[in-house]
């Protein structure tokens, strides 16, 4: 077990491959990143195996390899692109891939179900889900540039072929006929209010498709704030999948099914959502 890890260590220039930005060759270079924060791939392989189980996903060494080579990727490149604050091995493995992958039990590995991440940053959930189901297809849209062209890089890096990626505002690709009610899913982690990301996400989501939005311990305060959001948009509160991290913290996936195709002035332009939000 985790003899990929050693084989992983031989090749040559093995840190430059997997930072995106400029490169510094530094001392000690396979134990920290290029802004000094430890990388440890034995923890971080070892807390994702441990943890997988609790989302139903069965992650071989195949896989195990390359969500790895992604957090070292994330690390390595954080100094150059503001990716994450969570950095150490376990946390990462626990708080970014774990939790992503909770998003597995609404997708069939044997159907290919379509779904769109929106405002990715660093690929997050989409990419440790397109390593764990390479069967779906999965797209992803971030504003952000650094972010898009990391995420663009990593998805190279890792060879990766099952996922979409393209600079968009959610509101602008939204009124797209390439994205316009296209999707079985929509998803995003905690980038804005719930009310704002319905209107943002829904107009992506094919009819009786779902928005599945990650939040955390208070969501029922967002979820009674997005009442009228949710029937602006077409949508119809379905559930809330509540589950504990490993790590404590307590996490909500809000389902919401789209019941109603969405008006064509919907969504709104940026402005006019944060000015105001349903």
């Amino acid at each position: 077990m985790f003899d990929f890890l050693k084989k992983k260590r031989e090749e040559t220039n093995i840190s430059q491959k997997l930072t995106y930005g400029e490169y510094r060759g530094i001392e000690q270079e396979e134990k920290v990143s290029l802004d000094g924060v430890p990388l440890d791939r034995e923890l971080f392989a070892k807390t994702v195996q441990k943890y997988a189980p609790m989302t139903g996903v069965e992650v071989d060494e195949e896989m195990l390899e390359l969500l790895t080579d992604y957090y070292e990727m994330v690390v390595r490149s954080n100094a150059n692109v503001n990716l994450t604050a969570i950095t150490e091995a376990s946390e990462f493995a626990i708080k970014h891939v774990i939790d992503s992958l909770m998003l597995a039990q609404f997708i069939s590995p044997s159907r290919k179900k379509q779904l769109m991440d929106v405002g990715t940053g660093a690929g997050l959930p989409t990419i440790p889900l397109a390593i764990t189901h390479p069967y779906n297809l999965f797209a992803v849209i971030e504003a952000q540039n650094k972010r898009y062209e990391f995420v663009k890089f990593a998805c190279k890096g890792l060879n990766i072929s099952n996922i979409a990626i393209n600079r968009y505002r959610a509101e602008e690709a939204a009124h797209r006929a390439i994205y316009r009610e296209q999707f079985d899913f929509t998803t995003a982690r905690a980038v804005a209010p719930l009310n704002v990301l319905t209107e943002y996400c829904m107009g992506m989501v094919k009819m009786g498709g779902l928005f599945l939005a990650m939040k955390g311990a208070n969501y029922q305060e967002e979820l009674d704030g997005a009442e009228n959001a949710i029937f602006q948009m077409g949508g119809r509160f379905e559930d809330v999948r509540t589950y504990t991290l490993p790590s404590g913290e307590e996490r909500a996936i809000i389902i919401i099914k789209k019941v109603v195709p969405c008006r064509r002035d919907v969504p709104r332009r940026s402005a006019a959502i944060k000015k105001n939000p349903f």
